[in-house]
């Protein structure tokens, strides 16, 4: 027998923040000073920048009977003393309670995005996602230019939750051109609560 795959749950709790798992310490808004180990032309540089994240929970998201939580995601960064920005990325960070699952979405204004998909109990204070190039269910896309020069082979972020912070640490694995090696491209950084996340709009009460 075929199971249903069209037939969304009815009886769900729509407060997001009640149902993130491991994403729930998250919500919020964050700030920190980071590290980046990036690749040049003499080889590799290693500079501080300013790192600002907001999560803030959007309603449940369903696809067919599966159940999804989840933050909608924006980093912003710069280097120390400079207003342009040096990193934007926007995206979603998803919980589903019924397998442990994470994902998280990424996408990026230089032309790439990606899948990164890990798994957690629901009370976890660390957890990783990974995406590879080829995959098709936690996989990377991107532009030409991208592909050609700076290949992004694998994307792996490991997050660490305290008390009153969090903490990070990603390795993006690239093949820059003309280089035998492959290229760990790594940031890490620490990032304290400056506010706290917002109730996604169906847990909010209609104003009156």
């Amino acid at each position: 027998m075929t199971a249903d795959i069209f037939t969304e749950p009815s009886d769900f709790d729509v407060d997001t923040l009640r149902n993130l798992g491991p994403l729930a310490p998250l919500g919020g808004v964050w700030e920190g000073e980071g590290s980046d180990r990036h690749p040049v032309v003499a080889g590799s540089s290693t500079q501080t920048y300013r790192e600002r994240m907001v999560f803030q929970p959007i309603d449940p998201q369903t696809n067919g009977p599966q159940l999804l939580y989840g933050l909608r995601y924006h980093i912003h960064i710069t280097r120390a003393g400079e207003r342009l920005t040096f990193h934007d990325q926007v995206g979603y960070w998803l919980w589903e309670p019924a397998t442990g699952a994470i994902l998280q979405t990424v996408a990026i204004p230089r032309g790439q995005v990606a899948l990164a998909r890990g798994t957690a109990e629901r009370d976890a204070r660390t957890f990783t996602v990974k995406a590879t190039l080829g995959s098709t269910n936690a996989g990377i896309v991107s532009s030409t230019f991208l592909t050609e020069n700076f290949l992004t082979l694998e994307y792996a972020l490991t997050i660490v939750v305290n008390s009153d912070s969090f903490g990070y640490e990603q390795d993006t694995l690239l093949r820059i051109a003309g280089r035998g090696e492959p290229f760990h491209h790594v940031d890490r950084n620490t990032l304290r609560r400056v506010a706290f996340a917002t109730p996604n709009p169906a847990a909010t009460p209609p104003e009156r």
